[in-house]
């Protein structure tokens, strides 16, 4: 039986099926009593040290177990394959706790698992990520890992990805062009922005139609949409005179009442004029008087953008405003 200690040493508490660990003071906790419950749905560990006999309880919750959140702990080895019960499993993350591949011998996926985050585990590299292969990933974090360039084409085994976190490893970008077949997935790679950015062009080309563009009207189609943004960071600039009305009267009837100064929503109500960070990247022909001018924001993720721009009365005006989410253009207000 373990010991039981006061909260403001540790933070035990269990909230429905959900059970939360979190040592407060230096150092780790360890020979803890711990209240399980009946029907466990999730376990949150901070700074805790387990034996494989403290996690044994888990084998009685195969079929309940939906995530498991460990930080900064230390694991017995052999103490994590008591998860391999959990078939339910969607979310599985363990963060700093110096855990290497043979901790994940056991380790299948599950049918269920969106989820993995492996940071700061320098020990773990490509076995883990070969063994969920046919788990419907959808977030994978490996920033501080072992994952390497050879590594890369592993991730085509997850069609349904939409994040991938490998900073500080040895991957570079040349390897992420691998993956630019996949239209919904987010690379963040801190060391090697440039790759990243490449990973986006190789990416839009998936998307782009495979026509030609005429480049006088597509020159004067990117124009509008940096004079756009130039006068986005105006205060007193009718920016207005860019769009056309239908769109304009569109984004009113979703809420968004105009891009001008003082009108209900617009940019000026916020201390930061928007597309600061935004540059026109690429453009797309869709006919001579119609093009798609993609840009791109200087983020975390390099978050695409798209504006159809139309010629109308031998001028053009953005007709349309989307932004690339989860492999699909959606509608996104001109802030």
């Amino acid at each position: 039986m373990g010991k039981i200690v006061p909260d403001w040493q540790t933070f035990i508490r269990c909230d429905g099926g959900h059970l939360i660990i979190r040592h407060l003071k230096s150092g780790l906790a360890e020979d803890l009593e711990i209240p399980w419950p009946e029907k466990l749905k999730g376990i949150t560990c901070e700074k805790v040290r387990f034996r494989a006999e403290d996690l044994r309880p888990l084998s009685q919750c195969g079929k309940t177990l939906d995530f498991v959140d460990l930080k900064d702990c230390e694991l017995e080895p052999g103490a994590l394959a008591v998860l391999s019960v959990a078939e339910s499993l969607r979310c599985l993350t363990i963060q700093n706790c110096g855990v290497s591949d043979r901790d994940f011998e056991w380790f299948r996926g599950t049918a269920k698992l969106e989820l993995v985050a492996l940071n700061g585990n320098p020990q773990c590299a490509s076995s883990v990520i070969a063994q969920a292969a046919g788990s419907p990933l959808n977030r994978l974090h490996l920033q501080g890992t072992n994952i390497q360039d050879s590594d890369i084409p592993l991730m085509l085994s997850f069609p349904q990805l939409l994040i991938l976190n490998i900073s500080d490893t040895k991957v570079t970008g040349a390897a992420l062009q691998q993956l630019s077949i996949n239209r919904g997935l987010s690379i963040i790679c801190d060391h090697d922005r440039e790759g990243v950015a490449q990973f986006r062009a190789a990416q839009r080309q998936n998307w782009k139609k495979k026509l030609p563009f005429d480049k006088e009207p597509a020159e004067e189609a990117i124009q509008l949409v940096r004079d756009f943004y130039a006068a986005s960071q105006d205060r007193k600039q009718l920016r207005s005179r860019f769009v056309t009305q239908r769109y304009l009267d569109y984004c009113k009837t979703h809420g968004y009442s105009g891009v001008d100064p003082g009108q209900k929503r617009s940019f000026c109500d916020s201390s930061t004029p928007p597309y600061q960070d935004c540059h026109v990247v690429d453009v797309e022909q869709i006919t001579r008087k119609k093009m798609y001018v993609y840009s791109e924001c200087d983020d975390l993720t390099f978050t695409q953008y798209r504006c159809l721009v139309i010629q109308s009365e031998n001028n053009w005006k953005i007709d349309k405003n989307e932004e690339l989410m989860d492999g699909k253009w959606r509608f996104r207000s001109l802030d």
